[in-house]
């Protein structure tokens, strides 16, 4: 029995490995899943700023057309100016340049003020782009380095559940069916008992089970955590036992 309780340890070490690098794996996709969160928005910001950019382009436009019929007008009223064959045509034609031609100093200065905006817009979002571009290149560069930790991490759990088969087939399917049962309800499904108190609880056993384990002829079960439990002197190799 001593035998089969050493393999049962065997299987639970390789159990933990399994399950600690499994933990590993499921820790990569949410650090990724981070880092794309924080490259769709800032994506998502510099489309906004790409649509202002727009936005305020079209309304240039606007205000360019606006400014050349505005031009047109102010032409035309230059030519009554001229045509005027009395002092109230002329006068009337006077006031009707002046106001054109101010409409038109007042649309140039918004232009003006467009065009800045503009550049400064263009110029921010050159820097924004470049930005994105960095990030969008370090996402890629950590997704390949993901894939490659992932599948390094799943070559070892590949090799340590090869060697967990080869230490299972050594365990009574009872024992074994017993020990996987505890382990889906406990995770640790073996510990062993040290002057008469369970390692996994802390809850002493009764004399009558802790002399059953000093025998070392069957596997017990805790009365309190029931995992399955041992001796911790029968797995001593028999040099340090004498």
């Amino acid at each position: 029995m001593r035998d089969q309780l050493k393999r049962l340890e065997e299987l639970q070490q390789h159990d933990a490995k399994i399950q600690e690098l499994e933990n590993v794996l499921k820790a990569i996709p949410a650090k990724l899943e981070a880092t794309r969160a924080d490259l769709l928005k800032v994506e998502a910001l510099l489309r906004a700023e790409q649509g202002q950019l727009a936005e305020t382009e079209r309304y240039y436009a606007e205000q360019k057309n606006a400014l050349d019929d505005e031009l047109v007008h102010v032409n035309e009223s230059k030519q009554k100016l001229g045509k005027s064959t009395n002092a109230k045509e002329y006068a009337a034609a006077q006031r009707e340049t002046e106001q054109r031609r101010d409409e038109a100093t007042n649309r140039e200065t918004e232009i003006a003020k467009l065009v800045d905006a503009i550049k400064d817009k263009k110029k921010v979002l050159e820097e924004r782009s470049r930005d994105v571009e960095t990030l969008r290149a370090s996402v890629d560069k950590d997704n390949q380095a993901a894939d490659s930790k992932i599948a390094e991490i799943q070559g070892q759990i590949n090799g340590i559940r090869a060697e967990r088969d080869v230490v299972a087939k050594d365990i009574r399917p009872d024992v074994l069916k017993r020990y996987g049962n505890i382990r889906m309800r406990r995770g640790l499904a073996v510990v062993s008992v040290i002057s008469g108190t369970c390692q996994g609880c802390n809850m002493n056993i009764p004399p009558q089970l802790y002399n059953t384990l000093q025998r070392g002829t069957s596997i017990e079960t805790c009365p309190s955590c029931h995992r399955l439990i041992y001796w911790d002197e029968l797995m001593r190799p028999p040099a340090e036992q004498a």
